[in-house]
């Protein structure tokens, strides 16, 4: 993973990072969870940790829950390793469609801030529009500049139309041509996007 020279970032998005501190980004979902540790010094920020705590379906919702909560406990410790103030920022859930999915945020949401609360100094619970926008991602700047090219549609009544990029790639796009980084997963890199959004002011 690249690491970064706290200058060049601020000088990008024209914000100031905050110095010897560590910001954890939590991507919260009832199935992947995506995790990433950010670490600053007074020179450089480094990322220090991504990974996904995935939950099984198979089960009810309650023990997905242990499950989720056993993997937090289990995080606690690698937490623990970094000494410096630390900023949580867990992402906002929102309604799409179903109702019972919104719950299972909340719920997956508040777990990850009861079982955590104490190893953290400062926390932000930030919707993903929010986060994008404070790391600079623009949607209509990445369609235009991005790598991602639309596909066009060749069967059905739509035909010879171009589909639209969905905006969740195109963040990740933006992370690969202003930050130089790919995440293994989405959720990590969503993890990334919210957890460099609780460093900038």
């Amino acid at each position: 993973m690249p690491n970064y020279k706290i200058k060049d970032i601020e000088k990008k998005l024209g914000k100031i990072i905050r110095r010897n501190c560590i910001s954890v980004g939590f991507d919260v979902a009832e199935k992947f969870t995506g995790i990433c540790i950010l670490k600053t010094d007074n020179e450089t920020l480094y990322i220090k940790n991504t990974q996904v705590i995935e939950t099984t379906d198979k089960e009810d919702h309650f023990h997905r829950a242990d499950h989720y909560v056993f993997s937090l406990e289990k995080f606690k410790q690698t937490l623990q390793k970094f000494k410096d103030s630390k900023i949580m920022v867990i992402e906002r859930c929102y309604f799409g469609q179903n109702v019972e999915t919104l719950i299972h945020l909340a719920h997956f949401g508040i777990l990850t801030y009861i079982i955590l609360k104490k190893e953290f100094d400062t926390y932000y619970y930030f919707g993903a529009t929010t986060a994008r926008s404070i790391i600079g991602f623009n949607q209509r700047r990445q369609e235009s500049l991005g790598n991602l090219k639309p596909h066009i549609i060749t069967k059905g009544k739509n035909k010879g139309k171009e589909k639209k990029i969905d905006c969740k790639s195109l963040v990740h796009d933006y992370l690969k041509t202003d930050f130089n980084v790919e995440f293994k997963t989405k959720d990590e890199a969503d993890a990334f996007v919210l957890a460099l959004a609780g460093l900038l002011k």
